[in-house]
């Protein structure tokens, strides 16, 4: 799903908040139906961003405007299908990092290497250094 943001002529465009965290998830969470409802609640609150799962770990990096993205951590922090939530990075930014998707997710499920790498080096080409080495990381593992 792609979102765009329309603003009116001779409107500056908005400043974005982004935060980026890890945690652990709980054994047989269901991260197609975590990703579906992401998916619909961050097009309506203009959130873009980049979801990692490995089958023990997330990396999430979520931006957009301040309210969304306060809100919607609110509700991430407390989610029980995950524990040890440890934000790495939560910083203003001028402009999306990752693009217009609602949420794009990467794992290891039955992907190989190359694929996951090139693909995450898409997502990956306006984030800052910190978050692309984490991910990159991560796909290595």
């Amino acid at each position: 799903m792609v979102l765009r943001d329309r603003i009116p002529q001779g409107v500056s465009e908005p400043s974005y908040r982004q935060i980026f965290y890890t945690s652990r998830s709980d054994a047989g969470v269901d991260v197609d139906r975590i990703l579906q409802q992401s998916r619909h609640n961050n097009a309506v609150d203009g959130i873009t961003g980049l979801l990692w799962h490995d089958g023990d770990h997330f990396l999430q990096v979520i931006e957009g405007p301040e309210s969304s993205i306060a809100a919607t951590y609110a509700r991430i922090a407390i989610d029980p299908r995950h524990h040890e939530v440890t934000v790495l990075s939560d910083r203003p930014v001028p402009k999306r990092e990752f693009g217009y998707w609602s949420m794009e997710r990467v794992g290891t499920s039955g992907m190989d290497d190359g694929p996951v790498l090139a693909r995450l080096e898409r997502r990956l080409d306006n984030a800052p250094d910190a978050v692309r080495r984490a991910f990159t990381a991560a796909a290595q593992r």
